[in-house]
């Protein structure tokens, strides 16, 4: 079984940082890497209460669904009818806390504390036929330990794949924000 068989869609109601400048790292993880396409996180920017991430994509020959995210499988034509055919993303700290990308659906409201579950949330999005990024939204801050990013896009008959980056590097990254 995968990592997107077992993990829960949660983007639910983790507090926005304002009045945060983050601290920013450039990180460059591949997490896709084909003759076709490739897939990276570029970038970490660390709140005192969780991170954001950007994702960059690349197709070489194809096309990417315009306007539209390719999270989104009613976006493209290709993904309408099977959603796992779209690109699928998903984090796991050391703890085995886990959340994917999917359709928002926020936890009801007697969940209890926030810290418990791990939130993955789009933030941002945009492109060309050709070329995607996207800006993603973690909480709360990862424990000590691997944070491994997950990803498949089946579409381009890519299964999971993950890449790790050490929590070192958020927990640094958030010691350089700034706090108005």
């Amino acid at each position: 079984m995968g990592f997107f068989d077992i993990t829960p869609e949660r983007s639910g109601r983790a507090a926005w940082p304002d009045g945060i400048i983050p601290g920013f790292a450039a990180v460059g993880l591949f997490l896709i890497g084909t003759d076709e396409l490739a897939v990276a996180v570029g970038s970490v920017q660390a709140y005192p209460n969780g991170f954001e991430f950007t994702v960059h994509a690349r197709v070489h020959h194809g096309q990417l669904p315009w306007g539209t995210s390719p999270l989104d499988p009613s976006g493209d034509p290709r993904t309408n009818s099977d959603p796992d055919l779209a690109l699928r993303l998903g984090v796991l700290y050391a703890d085995g806390r886990r959340a994917r990308t999917g359709t928002y659906r926020p936890r009801p409201a007697d969940d209890g504390d926030d810290d418990q579950y791990l939130v993955l949330r789009e933030t941002g999005t945009g492109g060309t036929e050709r070329q995607w990024d996207g800006r993603f939204w973690v909480h709360p801050l990862p424990p000590d330990g691997p944070v491994t990013f997950v990803a498949s896009w089946l579409l381009y008959e890519v299964a999971e794949t993950r890449a790790d980056l050490s929590s070192s590097v958020i927990h640094e990254t958030v010691q350089r924000a700034v706090i108005l």
